[in-house]
């Protein structure tokens, strides 16, 4: 039977303890966030929830912009400062 890389990986699963399992659980779970945050670096602003405009409670016609965004909608995420090009 020729060597197959399957193969190969299905004996060394099946050789690992319940720690090295969740451990390549965890780095799997890492760089599929690193991935993800290098694809959409950026969430809706928690303040304005996306929606940059504040309206006046009185005036209701009148807005100003989310100070915590400058009226953009949306911040970085959390981590998103690895990449060189997400820092100020």
């Amino acid at each position: 039977m020729p060597f197959l890389p399957t193969t190969a990986l299905l004996a060394t699963a099946a050789d690992l303890s319940g720690t090295g399992i969740l451990t390549l659980a965890g780095a799997g779970l890492l760089v599929a966030w690193i991935l993800s945050l290098l694809l959409h670096p950026f969430t809706a602003c928690s303040s304005c929830k996306g929606t940059p405009r504040s309206y006046g409670a009185i005036a209701t016609r009148s807005f100003r912009l989310c100070p915590a965004c400058g009226g953009s909608g949306r911040q970085l995420r959390i981590g998103a400062r690895i990449w060189p090009q997400n820092r100020d």
